[in-house]
């Protein structure tokens, strides 16, 4: 299958999901009431954009973290384009399919010209893994939360597999991109890449195994994410504590997980949240305002960083951004001199 089809057939399946879960999202809400919800959401509203700008500081952290991740050649990156390539990233994994590989892709597309194609595309490598390894370490406290929320219930032991898995695919994937036959592979795929080998594994070589640093700022974005979730839950009347933030954005982790081929897990996370009422020791009506909510910021930023992609490099260029051929074609171009 060319590399056109098979982009044709992911957005396809992307788009069918997303359909399913359009349809998950009305059911759910005609289930507990469009008037009760409506009287739980329509107070919630004026917290959205502190919500927003909570989401917004994950979003830089990742920033933070891709710019450690480079070590000497993150330097030469300006921090507009940093932070404006991970709002684009934030926006295409909302809609793309394989939406955190192509993010990291698109991302390390739109940073080519500042690190050059094979340090961009062991970013994108390192970032993947770094995301693994930032989700499953954060993990450990919100399992730590859910436990002392609600003891061995499902949602601990779940938190429990996410950090184990999580922390073990990162390690995984750190580790090949640190060896030459992951070089090999990425020859094969751009075969003008092959000359620049050396450069990636060099790039990626430049920190350690486990990052402390780039996982570290990753890990801060969590803790940002997480006092999203605690204002959205205070928003809809649920007033948690610390603990219960963090076991609500549990809850979100393990969806994210589970329901990853989901655009922005539509219905799966008002399915979740529904499901987990009783867990956060709420009403479904409000778990479920926490998704809905939650998706209101998602659909918010997701446009932003679409206008933002428009505004900044128009929309030829926009276009080019996105196209998987010119993402394949800037992977295999040569540092800048």
């Amino acid at each position: 299958m060319s590399p056109t089809n098979r982009a044709r057939f992911w957005i396809g399946v992307r788009v069918a999901l997303a359909l399913l879960g359009l349809g998950a999202v009305v059911l759910v809400v005609l289930e507990v009431g469009v008037d009760e919800l409506s009287a739980v959401l329509v107070p919630a509203l004026p917290w959205l954009p502190l919500a927003t700008a909570l989401e917004l500081l994950r979003v830089a952290m990742d920033g933070v973290s891709t710019r450690a991740t480079l070590g000497s050649r993150g330097k030469g990156v300006p921090l507009w384009p940093l932070f404006a390539s991970h709002l684009v990233a934030y926006a295409v994994m909302a809609v793309a399919p394989a939406g955190r590989a192509t993010a990291e892709a698109v991302k390390a597309s739109l940073l080519s010209r500042w690190t050059g194609g094979a340090t961009a595309a062991a970013m994108g490598t390192a970032n993947q893994a770094n995301v693994l390894l930032s989700s499953g370490t954060f993990t450990l406290l919100s399992a730590g939360a859910a436990y002392l929320a609600t003891g061995w219930s499902v949602l601990t032991w779940a938190l429990i597999a996410h950090f184990l898995s999580m922390n073990v695919f990162g390690l995984a994937l750190r580790a090949a991109a640190r060896y030459e036959r992951l070089g090999v592979w990425l020859g094969r795929r751009f075969p003008r890449v092959a000359r620049h080998a050396a450069a990636f594994h060099s790039a990626s070589r430049e920190t350690a195994l486990y990052p402390v640093k780039p996982v570290g700022a990753m890990i801060l974005g969590r803790l940002f994410q997480a006092a999203h979730f605690g204002v959205v839950a205070t928003a809809v009347g649920i007033s948690p504590s610390v603990i219960g933030a963090l076991a609500v954005h549990g809850v979100y982790l393990v969806i994210a997980a589970v329901a990853v081929m989901i655009p922005g897990q539509l219905g799966a996370s008002e399915l979740g949240f529904q499901m987990s009422a009783d867990i956060l020791q709420t009403t479904e009506t409000r778990a479920i305002a926490i998704a809905l909510l939650s998706h209101a910021v998602q659909i918010a930023l997701t446009a932003a960083g679409f206008v933002l992609l428009l505004l900044w490099r128009g929309p030829d260029a926009a276009r080019e951004a996105l196209d998987p051929r010119q993402i394949d074609e800037r992977a295999s171009a040569p540092p800048p001199e």
